[in-house]
């Protein structure tokens, strides 16, 4: 595995790999979603996406999120997190610092949910091809300054990251598989 990846830290290597891996199985396990499959509802109270005074935004209204339960999402809100939360920290990883939650409309349409969520994975990845031994070290390198990484090494966040691919592409396969066996004509 290591030698797959010559140019990059050997220690990032196995993250990168798993990342290459998800990233490519999540994709072609969200061929040819709808609309109406994008921003299905699978309970009566969802984390979904909006329009709110002009803007498509995340709507988490419904049910605040409480420590041990979450509520089901829309396949608009677990992509559109992931595409958002990517293309931020790319930007506080190797772009110019300056983006922020508010920068970003979410898509409301799988389409333009999809792309969001490609752009999201290529940014980050890139990122992440440039870094060096001394920054996976470097405590605060992703610079984003919410949550911990301001308190953490750069490999640490990158573990995190990986979590997050993985646990939200379980919930992404289950809504689409849970909506395909709700909807067959």
């Amino acid at each position: 595995m290591i030698a797959d990846y010559p140019d990059v830290p050997a220690r990032l290597a196995p993250f990168l790999a798993q990342w290459d891996y998800m990233s490519e199985q999540l994709l072609g396990r969200l061929e040819g979603p709808s609309d109406a499959e994008f921003l299905w509802e699978p309970a009566p109270s969802v984390w979904t996406v909006r329009e709110r005074d002009g803007r498509t935004r995340p709507d988490a209204s419904t049910w605040a999120p409480i420590p041990g339960a979450q509520p089901p999402r829309t396949l608009a809100w677990s992509i559109d997190h992931l595409g958002w939360g990517w293309l931020i920290r790319a930007d506080w990883l190797v772009g110019p610092h300056s983006m922020v939650e508010d920068d970003l409309d979410w898509p409301m349409t799988a389409e333009a949910g999809l792309a969001f969520l490609r752009a999201g994975l290529s940014a980050w990845r890139s990122g992440l091809g440039e870094m060096t031994d001394a920054d996976l070290d470097t405590i605060g390198r992703s610079a984003y300054p919410d949550r911990l990484d301001p308190t953490l090494p750069l490999l640490d966040i990158v573990w995190w990251v990986n979590k997050e691919l993985l646990e939200h592409a379980a919930e992404i396969w289950y809504v689409r598989d849970l909506y395909l066996a709700t909807h067959r004509a």
